[in-house]
C-alpha cells in the first residue's frame, strides 16, 4: 500500500514537471541573441518563483535566466532596444513575505536627473554625498562588476534577483569583490569624486537587459523608497530610446563671432522658432560664439 502511495506521488510529480518544462518552451523567446522570457499573456513576474528556488539552492538568480553570461569585465551588457516592446513586463522589487527589501543607496539630494545632458543622455541619477559616505547595495543580489573605470572611476555593477541590474559610479573605495552575494543595505563602497565627476556625487543607474530605466521611474529619491513594490516594465521606459536614434541623425552648428539666431536660421532654411525648440531655449535665450547648437 505504502509503495502505491508513492508511486502515485511520483507519477504526479513527473508529469507536473514535464507540464512545466513544455510551458516554458512555450513562453521563451530570443532577441537579439538573448533569450528573455515573456508570457504569453505579454506579462510575467520575473521573481515569481524566485525564494522556492532559493531556498533550496541557496545561489540560483532568476535573473541568470535572461542572460548569456556574468561578465565580470563589461560595465554595460549590450543594449536591448525595447523602444518597440509591445508587452509588460512585471518584475518584483520586493517581497515583504521573503524579506526581499529595497534600501536607498545613499542618504544624499538629486543633483542631476537622467536624461539629455549638452545633446547626450545621462543614463543616471547623480545623489550629492561626501567622500567617504557610505554607499549600500539596493537590492539583494551578486556583485557582477568591480573595476576601475576611466569615465564611472571606481564602479560596481550587481545583478539582482529579478533581472535588474545597479550601477554605482565615482566611488572612492570599492568594499565588495566579483560573483560576492550581497543583500540589501550592505555596504558595497564609499563614496567620492573619481572618474569623469565634478564634485563627490554618486551616480546611480538601473538596466534591464543593458537597457538603462530612469531611476525615479521606480524610485522616489525625495521620500527615499520605492514607487510600487512591482515594476510594470513596458516601452514607456525606454521611450528615450527612439529619443537617441534621432540624436544620431541631428546636426549641429557652432556659432561664429557676429552670428544671430536669425542668420543661423537662414542659413539652414528653418525658422529662429524651430531652433529654440530644437534647443530648449527660452524667448530671451542669447547664443554666445563658440556654443554648438542644434539645426535639425
Amino acid at each position: 500500500m505504502k509503495f502505491k502511495v508513492i508511486s502515485i506521488l511520483f507519477t504526479a510529480i513527473l508529469l507536473n514537471y514535464c507540464s512545466l518544462l513544455h510551458a516554458q518552451e512555450e513562453i521563451d523567446k530570443k532577441i537579439d541573441g538573448v533569450f528573455v522570457v515573456e508570457s504569453i499573456n505579454d506579462s510575467i513576474d520575473m521573481a515569481s518563483d524566485f525564494y522556492s528556488f532559493y531556498d533550496s539552492l541557496a545561489v540560483f538568480f532568476e535573473g541568470d535566466t535572461l542572460y548569456n553570461s556574468f561578465d565580470n569585465e563589461i560595465v554595460h551588457y549590450p543594449k536591448v532596444d525595447f523602444s518597440t516592446k509591445k508587452d509588460t513586463t512585471v518584475i518584483q522589487l520586493i517581497d515583504a513575505s521573503k524579506k526581499s527589501i529595497y534600501v536607498h543607496p545613499c542618504d544624499g539630494d538629486v543633483t542631476s536627473r537622467f536624461g539629455l545632458r549638452h545633446y547626450r543622455y545621462h543614463y543616471g541619477t547623480d545623489v550629492n554625498l561626501e567622500t567617504g559616505d557610505t554607499v549600500m547595495s539596493a537590492f539583494d543580489g551578486r556583485v557582477r562588476v568591480t573595476k576601475l573605470s576611466r569615465s564611472y572611476g571606481f564602479v560596481i555593477v550587481i545583478r539582482h534577483l529579478n533581472g535588474l541590474e545597479t550601477l554605482y559610479a565615482h566611488l572612492s573605495q570599492i568594499n565588495v569583490s566579483n560573483d560576492q552575494i550581497v543583500k540589501a543595505g550592505d555596504l558595497i563602497g564609499l563614496g567620492g569624486n573619481t572618474g569623469h565627476s565634478h564634485g563627490s556625487h554618486l551616480h546611480f543607474e538601473i538596466r534591464y537587459l543593458g537597457a538603462p530605466i530612469n531611476p525615479e521611474d521606480i524610485i522616489d529619491f525625495e521620500k527615499r523608497q520605492l514607487r510600487s513594490d512591482k515594476l510594470l516594465l513596458s516601452a514607456y521606459h525606454f521611450r528615450y530610446q527612439k529619443e537617441i536614434s534621432k540624436l544620431k541623425e541631428a546636426r549641429f552648428h557652432k556659432v561664429k563671432s557676429g552670428e544671430t539666431l536669425g542668420s543661423i536660421a537662414r542659413k539652414y532654411h528653418t525658422s529662429v522658432n524651430a531652433l529654440k525648440k530644437l534647443n530648449r531655449m527660452k524667448k530671451s535665450s542669447i547664443i554666445r560664439s563658440g556654443k554648438k547648437i542644434r539645426v535639425r
